[in-house]
């Protein structure tokens, strides 16, 4: 009789059981599915801002208080992309140009033209003044978001120029300060630095003079690497970097003695 009635216990409760799990899997009313606690997901950070460029850059020397301002812009409008010139430093497909547009008071590397707009590594820059421009300074500030190649320009003609280029830090590629001479698009390294480069999200500043044979490079307001050279004796000055896209520009200034 014991038996018996353990027996009816044991089914019983499994019969419970059973309902229960039966009312668990069972669609919530709307009544029911307002009294139930509401899963919290965690929250995403929002993405951080671009913070404003230092307003008057450090460039150690690089710009004279008696300097005579050829250029200065600060891309508050879209309007300041009209003074230069979008050059693709090599040769690349009409849908492969680089894109540069004026956003948030900045010039900005904006990958590739439309409808791709895909990242490429060929090298851009957009280029102001004239042929006629001989000793001067070019320095400007500039924050990477997603590049690796930050660069000056100076005397260009055509295919041919100086440049002043540094690597980002987090890239094995070295020296990462390098002044380079172009002609008709052939590179040659004329002096290097091995140190470090440059971090990524935070503004820099990067000058580059040429007085004469003379080239002077500066970064973060300290001269970084210098050389002497007479191949190029005029030209254009310019912003240069990579296809890639998230390079921007801020308070460029081309100033003569």
């Amino acid at each position: 009789m014991k038996q018996s009635r353990s027996s009816l216990v044991i089914a019983a409760a499994m019969i419970g059981a059973v309902v229960a799990m039966l009312l668990m899997s069972a669609p919530a009313t709307p009544g029911q599915a307002e009294q139930q606690d509401l899963i919290v997901l965690p929250t995403v950070p929002p993405t951080s801002t671009v913070p404003p460029a230092p307003a008057r850059p450090a460039t150690g020397g690089a710009v004279p208080q008696s300097a005579t301002t050829r250029l200065a812009d600060t891309f508050d409008t879209d309007v300041s992309l009209g003074a230069w010139r979008i050059v693709d430093l090599e040769p690349v497909p009409p849908e492969r140009q680089a894109s540069w547009i004026v956003a948030d008071g900045r010039l900005q590397q904006n990958r590739t033209v439309p409808p791709l707009r895909d990242p490429s590594i060929h090298e851009t820059a957009v280029i102001a003044g004239n042929a006629s421009w001989s000793d001067y300074t070019i320095s400007a500030s500039f924050y990477d978001q997603e590049n690796a190649n930050v660069g000056l320009i100076v005397r260009r003609q055509g295919n041919s120029y100086y440049r002043y280029r540094i690597i980002r830090d987090d890239y094995e590629a070295r020296p990462k300060h390098l002044l380079e001479k172009v002609v008709n698009g052939d590179v040659t390294i004329i002096a290097a630095l091995d140190a470090s480069g440059y971090g990524a999200r935070t503004w820099h500043t990067i000058a580059l003079s040429v007085s004469g044979s003379q080239l002077r490079a500066y970064f973060d307001g300290q001269p970084t690497i210098s050389a002497s050279d007479t191949s190029l004796a005029a030209g254009e000055a310019g912003l240069y970097t990579r296809a890639i896209g998230g390079m921007l520009f801020d308070n460029v200034t081309v100033t003569s003695p």
